[in-house]
């Protein structure tokens, strides 16, 4: 009997036109858990290194987390991978929501996708029925119409996921929308998704899920409840709409002391500004078996509603200098209507208009269009022509920043600001913790580690508040950590920051594995779910396996070497992890370094590249970031490095 998982999974073919269910692997289940981990391993078997992102044969794989659908607090996370058209490497965009537990509940953990189809389709599955549907009267449709269209059709409470025309003219920024405000966002999953001409897949399920051990994991949950109460009053207070909490996290260019005037000025009427956007607030909402409703609805000038979280509140008005509440929202809905990453979008529209002032782009290349920071015309116009791959412009934004240069030519290049090819956050990046992320991170987005927050070495205390903290109850972290939090101040300490960058890894691996949201078990001081321990224990008590501390952070290491290795073997270096030039050239805007803290300044070159090679040591990989034979047997993924071996990636003695 399957206990935790459903216990199948879906086999899809588009070429051919044909579904699979098919009873998982528990061997493959026990040894990744689930979501990530799992799509990796997915991954690493069937799309190979000749495998082109858009190769009939690259697989999008849609893996809910091992603990999605019970009844643990916040765990809803849905992972999907892919090869990324974006970066060339490992793709994983991971979203909240609904659609992972729906999944679970109609009985299913992992979705396979490969092939092409001839023509548009949708997938529709309802407990055991799952089909391969005509999509024709929905190619075209914006994300908003789609979902409606389809509830209509199946049913008012079907789950989905969904593409945009971003994702049907495969702008490689594309997401996978799945409801207001919640999208499978980074790395081009639309993109992948669109070329394979699946506008979309819809689940509704009426299954139960069996618990191994289901007075154990109530006990847990009560408990994991009873520590929720300081992050719920933190919650209340959290400054989600405050600009001078969100304006420093410019997406593009303000980051030097030569930032437009605008900024400032901006910057010293946050109040009131953060004053005239509140009222724009309808209500909080939250994703599956959440109560800490960290998104935001917020109703639009011509009465529609948009879903908000976190800096997304401000960090289109950053990107087009155009400070007003109701363009911002404008600014986001046109990302999720026309589904597209919106960091990216900012970035790149942020860059175009950049280009254009330096004379770099002219009219010629704009369609004629004059690009200025601070008008909402033009940045909305640039949206909609990257969406749409609309004229000369729209087709090189469509292309990303890392790309749009190269073809831009003319020095374009220094100007795009990118880690793995990916648009990525700058602005922390002058924050060691950030910094180091950025660089190791598989995914090249450091957000998903934000380092500044989930260390505990990085929290502003004092010792005598770190020393309370380790008897408070929420210290669930390995021992062997302790020594780097109540005596040492983690900006100036690079062992601790490597010793805690290393676990975070391990942390976000597990997370996007078994489906937990990082708000509730790690990201702010004082988390319900706290250290890879507690996650060990939910675990057993779903799944039965028996897993400790120590057994799943092997796990974890297992899942992360793997990705790792995967990128290897698909080309990346030890040159690919690295951050944006400029952050070892010159120093932050002021602003910036004030709202950060003294920490915030130039980074040394030679001081971060130790930083990376203690992190390689810590992972039990050599000097050029390749994991070792020795590491390699430890983990269980010897064929791994017999593989790469003999594709002459990596010397056989290593």
């Amino acid at each position: 009997m399957v206990f935790g998982w459903a216990g199948k999974d879906i086999e899809v073919d588009l070429t051919q036109g044909t579904v699979e269910r098919v009873s998982h692997d528990r061997d493959l289940y026990e040894s990744c858990l689930g979501g990530k981990g799992v799509a990796t391993k997915i991954l690493w078997d069937r799309v190979t290194p000749d495998v082109t992102p858009f190769s009939p044969d690259n697989l999008l794989v849609i893996g809910a987390g091992t603990l999605d659908g019970t009844i643990v607090p916040g765990a809803n996370r849905t992972s999907i991978a892919f090869k990324s058209p974006l970066t060339g490497f490992f793709g994983l965009s991971v979203l909240g929501g609904y659609f992972g537990p729906e999944l679970k509940n109609a009985g299913y953990d992992t979705i396979v996708i490969s092939g092409k189809s001839p023509t548009p389709v949708y997938l529709w599955i309802t407990n055991d029925t799952v089909e391969l549907r005509d999509a024709g009267h929905l190619w075209g449709k914006d994300t908003q119409e789609t979902q409606t269209i389809l509830r209509n059709e199946l049913n008012p409470r079907a789950q989905m996921l969904c593409i945009g025309p971003a994702g049907e003219h495969k702008v490689l920024a594309a997401s996978i929308e799945h409801s207001m405000g919640i999208s499978a966002s980074r790395r081009g999953s639309g993109t992948v998704m669109g070329d394979k001409q699946l506008k979309a897949v819809a689940v509704y399920g009426a299954k139960d899920l069996r618990m191994a051990r289901p007075a154990e994991l109530f006990d847990l949950c009560r408990q994991i409840d009873g520590r929720r109460d300081y992050l719920a009053e933190h919650w209340k207070t959290f400054p989600i709409l405050d600009p001078t909490y969100h304006l420093p996290m410019g997406a593009y260019g303000n980051f030097r002391d030569d930032a437009p005037p605008l900024v400032y000025e901006v910057l010293e009427h946050a109040e009131e500004l953060g004053r005239s956007m509140k009222p724009l607030m309808v209500r909080r909402v939250g994703c599956y078996n959440c109560s800490m409703q960290c998104k935001q609805v917020q109703l639009t000038a011509d009465g529609r509603y948009c879903g908000l979280k976190c800096s997304a509140h401000t960090r289109p008005m950053i990107a087009a200098q155009v400070f007003d509440g109701d363009f911002n929202m404008e600014f986001y809905n046109l990302c999720e209507k026309w589904g597209m990453d919106s960091l990216s979008v900012e970035a790149v529209v942020a860059l175009m208009v950049d280009l254009y002032e330096k004379d770099i782009l002219t009219k010629a290349d704009t369609d004629g269009m004059h690009l200025e920071f601070g008008n909402a015309e033009v940045a909305l116009t640039l949206v909609r022509k990257m969406a749409f791959r609309e004229g000369l412009i729209g087709d090189l934004m469509g292309d990303g920043a890392f790309r749009a240069v190269r073809r831009i030519g003319k020095g374009a290049e220094r100007y795009a600001v990118t880690t793995k090819k990916l648009e990525c956050r700058h602005d922390y990046l002058f924050s060691p913790g950030d910094a180091l992320a950025e660089a190791i991170s598989d995914c090249a987005d450091h957000h998903k580690y934000h380092s500044e927050v989930m260390m505990p070495p990085y929290f502003p205390w004092t010792q005598e508040k770190r020393h309370e903290y380790l008897k408070s109850g929420f210290w669930q972290h390995p021992r062997e950590l302790e020594e780097y939090f109540p005596n040492r101040d983690g900006r100036g300490d690079p062992e601790a920051l490597c010793q805690w960058t290393n676990y975070i890894d391990e942390c976000h691996g597990l997370r996007d594995s078994i489906g937990l949201c990082a708000w509730v078990s790690e990201w702010l001081e004082y988390p319900p779910i706290s250290g890879v321990g507690m996650f060990a224990q939910l675990v057993s008590h779903s799944t039965g396996m028996d897993v400790d501390e120590a057994g799943i952070r092997v796990i974890a290491q297992r899942i992360q070497t793997l990705v790792r290795c995967y990128n290897i073997r698909e080309g990346l270096t030890r040159a690919d992890d690295r951050i944006p030039e400029f952050h070892f050239e010159m120093k932050p805007a002021k602003y910036l370094k004030g709202f950060y803290g003294e920490s915030y300044d130039t980074l040394d070159r030679d001081v971060f590249d130790r930083w990376v090679q203690r992190f390689y040591e810590l992972k039990g990989w050599d000097k050029e970031g390749v994991p070792t034979n020795e590491t390699l047997e430890r983990l269980g993924l010897g064929y791994v490095g017999r593989t790469i071996q003999r594709e002459g990636v990596v010397p056989a003695e290593s």
